[in-house]
């Protein structure tokens, strides 16, 4: 009986690893080509019951988890790099996913408590998740994009470093202008308000991400 509980068990798993391999480019696709629509849709898949969410697209943590294990792929198959400065626990590829997905997280997490603050909702885990979920669509090819541009800053060919630029800035863009449309939307504002706070709420982001990452080398330096 329990031999075939873990059989029923690996079958599940199986199709469920198939699937993502159907699901995650559908996901990303339809992310880069309608983000908007893809942001009101996690709120609204929130609202049915659990088997029924997300049954035609990865939910929108798993996403952003899969583009930062395509973007660590990227780096992986880039050529040797130099050494960096963080502790030797993120050596290992599961610490450094783990602080990667936290980093990333980062981004959703503050533009949704922006969003609860100026609409002046109150702040509890209901208020919250669908709005983290919203943002985590948008944020997940600004991730995967971190793992390209570093994999193509250190390729061979000419130009490298400027092409890598290039997909920074461009997924940059892309990303302000999203949020920048989502502010301006959900809060009832013009484009430069949205701009702002689309812009403000990055910047603490970053901010937050700049104190982690001292944090964690300071942490690997007293090791």
């Amino acid at each position: 009986m329990d031999f075939m509980r873990l059989l029923k068990s690996l079958e599940e798993l199986l199709y469920e690893v198939m699937v993502m391999l159907v699901f995650f480019p559908r996901t990303l696709w339809l992310t880069i080509r309608h983000p908007q629509r893809m942001m009101d849709y996690a709120d609204t898949e929130l609202g049915d019951v659990q088997s029924e969410q997300y049954k035609d697209t990865l939910s929108p943590p798993l996403f952003l988890m899969m583009c930062l294990l395509v973007s660590h792929l990227f780096e992986r198959a880039a050529p040797a790099q130099a050494s960096n400065v963080l502790p030797t626990f993120l050596s290992d590829t599961q610490n450094l996913l783990i602080f990667r997905v936290f980093i990333f997280s980062l981004f959703p997490l503050i533009m949704a408590l922006r969003l609860l603050q100026k609409l002046r909702i109150e702040l509890d885990r209901d208020t919250l998740k669908p709005i983290f979920y919203s943002q985590c669509f948008v944020t997940a090819p600004i991730a995967m994009s971190f793992g390209i541009g570093r994999s193509v800053s250190h390729a061979s060919f000419p130009g490298a470093m400027a092409a890598a630029w290039a997909i920074f800035i461009l997924m940059l863009g892309w990303y302000l202008a999203q949020q920048t449309l989502w502010f301006r939307t959900k809060l009832q504002t013009s484009l430069a308000r949205g701009f702002g706070h689309a812009l403000g709420a990055a910047l603490v982001a970053q901010f937050l991400i700049v104190l982690t990452a001292v944090a964690v080398v300071l942490a690997g330096q007293s090791e």
